[in-house]
């Protein structure tokens, strides 16, 4: 049996040591992980039309990093921070124990004028689908709506709130209280219907 001969030379050496100075740290690997989960954190709060419960933004970063509420409180105060530094023109708010992105007041009236003009756009086929969901089955969950189109519904859902065809009327009694949504008077006028009978 031929054995194998492993010579070390200075080069081996050099490049071993450069190789190993180019790892990061495990400081740079935990603010690496904290600003991952930042920004997932971030991406979760603007999908969401709804105050965001803290139980469900762990449920998410575990799948990441298991982090103590503490940890995930301070994360999102950092968010917070962040955003009045940088004089954003919106803000992280605690909300019906939940946390939501809202607009400053100071520019309501130009989100008014958007509003405006979208309530007499004509309505996507994605919030039609939505909407005869919410209809037929009211009162019902966003996470029920999802299983039922295969698809997220976040995107829809806001858009149908602003156009206020629909509104939350109540939370489910169920772990983490999700919120429940129904139509609204709005919606009635919109279609020219008297009532709900039609969808009973």
């Amino acid at each position: 049996m031929t054995k194998e001969l492993h010579f070390f030379t200075s080069e081996n050496l050099m490049v071993d040591t450069m190789e190993e100075n180019n790892k990061p740290s495990l400081p740079e690997i935990e603010e690496q992980l904290k600003n991952h989960i930042k920004h997932v954190i971030e991406a979760l709060l603007f999908a969401s039309p709804e105050p965001l419960l803290l139980a469900k933004i762990r449920e998410i970063t575990d799948t990441i990093h298991p982090l103590r509420p503490k940890e995930i409180r301070e994360i999102i105060e950092e968010l917070k921070q962040e955003y009045i530094s940088q004089q954003r023109a919106f803000q992280l708010e605690e909300i019906a124990q939940g946390y939501q992105l809202r607009t400053h007041q100071e520019y309501a009236s130009y989100l008014d004028l958007l509003y405006k003009n979208k309530k007499n756009e004509k309505l996507s086929s994605a919030s039609t689908e939505v909407l005869a969901i919410i209809a037929y089955r009211q009162p019902i969950t966003r996470s029920q709506i999802d299983a039922i189109r295969g698809v997220d519904s976040s995107g829809v859902l806001s858009q149908l709130i602003d156009r206020e065809l629909i509104e939350p009327i109540g939370k489910q009694e169920s772990p983490g209280r999700p919120t429940l949504f129904g139509t609204t008077i709005e919606f009635l006028r919109h279609f020219g219907l008297k009532d709900l009978s039609h969808f009973k």
